[in-house]
């Protein structure tokens, strides 16, 4: 596009004077557009509206400032045009994901500082800013949870929910960790290949996450003290919330990584097509430009660009960039021996080496390249989700047999079950094993209703177990409140 040049100079026009008073008037006027010539190009190139973009780099910038600097919030709000701390803060949280004094206190990782020229890299980086912020928001809140865990001082319980935060800020690294790796894609767009295991660790944390939130409901809940549970509780509905929030995160991740996958693929293979042009082109050229007695040369360089010009551009692989390079180190040893011999020759052969040179490059970039088709689907097939609750059912399972042999063990006189209430904990135990297997030996979706049955069956007898036990029973009322989320969830 003709006018794409003159956005792109606006765009570091913006940068110089980011932390003036900008408008859509006077920047198209210091690029000689019209206001509304100049909207619809910047938003058709861009992907912003032009104010959109400018609030989004005071912002970016603002957080850099908090991260880089010791200046109070206020004055960074001031320095980036904001009137009041109030104001500044609303806005970076609606951008960022976490207010300016949590992004501050926790570190979090700052949105990429380049204004690229590129558009599709501007393209890539708005995919990577969405997961940062998604990220980041999930990291303050687990950091703040960790916080508010070490503080408690119940005697036992102390040590527990030390552990807790221990637990808490080992995968919060973690997540710092991947967003290192995240933000470097925009800048190189080949680190997209890493994104299965980018998402593995994220959901691994998800998954992680749900399970603690499970162990702290049974301990500091489900077995507690009356006394005890109004401290412990707050700070495990928190856990609750934080493991719901990070189904939610890994879902949003995994779309924006394949919005930016699909970004990167689409780009690819345009850079595909045009690295294969470039060496036909290259190679047409070097074979117009020799003359007479090499006539040998000539025909082979025309029968390899004629190869490369038959085959299409998708069926184009390494090993045949490779085979041509080979070929062109034997052609350019030949020219080398004619060039000693007649040394009048070298500007004839000179179109080799850039052939060689544009060889060379398409091959090294074809080494990095992404084949979609090489790449699993990120969707969730239906069996993924039957085995996903078939998975998180063991899990469950195993927590219900503890359960019910701590409530055996509880009393030295024979535990405080009866022999009923161990049947029917043994009955419940065939049922859930029965809905696992059934989960785990089916991929049709008729079968979600079936399953979900069996689910609220074993929910409807744990809580009546956890009824029958009284005082006793909070645990087992809890995993029954587990069984009946996990139906509700799928």
């Amino acid at each position: 596009m003709n006018d794409e040049n003159p956005i792109l100079r606006s765009l570091e026009l913006i940068e110089t004077r980011i932390t003036e008073k900008l408008t859509v008037e006077n920047i198209a006027s210091a690029v000689y557009f019209s206001k509304y010539h100049y909207q619809r190009l910047f938003q058709e190139i861009v992907g912003d509206s032009v104010m959109e973009y400018v609030t989004k780099r005071k912002l970016t910038l603002a957080g850099r400032a908090l991260l880089e600097t010791n200046a109070a919030i206020i004055d960074v709000a001031l320095e980036f045009g904001y009137d009041s701390r109030e104001g500044f803060t609303r806005s970076f949280k609606s951008y960022m994901g976490v207010s300016p004094s949590e992004y501050r206190r926790y570190g979090l990782a700052a949105i990429s500082l380049n204004t690229y020229k590129e558009r599709f890299h501007m393209m890539y980086s708005k995919n990577t800013d969405e997961i940062i912020r998604e990220l980041n928001e999930f990291i303050a809140k687990a950091k703040n949870l960790s916080e508010n865990a070490r503080k408690v001082n119940l005697l036992w319980y102390k040590e527990f929910w030390t552990s807790v935060a221990d637990d808490t800020d080992a995968f919060t690294g973690r997540l710092e960790a991947v967003l290192h790796r995240i933000t470097s894609i925009s800048e190189h767009p080949d680190e997209i290949t890493n994104r299965f295991a980018i998402l593995k660790i994220i959901e691994d944390i998800s998954f992680e996450t749900n399970v603690m939130a499970l162990q702290i409901g049974l301990t500091a809940v489900g077995r507690a003290k009356p006394e005890d549970i109004p401290i412990n509780k707050p700070i495990y509905d928190k856990y609750v919330e934080l493991a719901s929030m990070s189904a939610i995160k890994a879902g949003k991740v995994a779309t924006f990584l394949g919005e930016l996958t699909a970004l990167i693929i689409d780009d690819m293979r345009t850079a595909v097509e045009q690295k294969v042009k470039d060496v036909i082109q290259k190679g047409r050229a070097a074979a117009e430009n020799i003359q007479g007695y090499a006539i040998y040369i000539k025909d082979e360089l025309k029968h390899m660009v004629d190869e490369l010009v038959e085959t299409p551009v998708e069926s184009v692989t390494v090993s045949m960039l490779d085979e041509c390079l080979f070929k062109m180190k034997i052609i350019s040893l030949a020219a080398k021996v004619d060039q000693l011999r007649s040394p009048d020759t070298k500007p004839m052969f000179e179109g080799l080496r850039i052939f060689v040179d544009s060889l060379e490059a398409a091959s090294d970039f074809f080494r990095t390249i992404i084949k979609p088709e090489n790449n699993p689907p990120m969707e969730r097939s239906t069996k993924k989700h039957f085995t996903d609750i078939a998975y998180q059912g063991n899990i469950l399972r195993f927590y219900t047999k503890g359960e019910i042999e701590k409530m055996g063990a509880l009393l030295e006189s024979g535990g405080i079950l009866s022999d009923d209430q161990k049947a029917s904990f043994r009955q419940i135990d065939c049922k859930i094993d029965a809905y696992i297997k059934t989960a785990l030996a089916t991929s049709d979706e008729s079968a979600y209703r079936t399953i979900g049955d069996m689910i609220l069956d074993v929910a409807s007898d744990l809580n009546r177990e956890a009824e029958n036990l009284g005082q006793h029973g909070g645990a087992i009322k809890m995993l029954a409140e587990q069984f009946d989320g996990l139906y509700s969830v799928h």
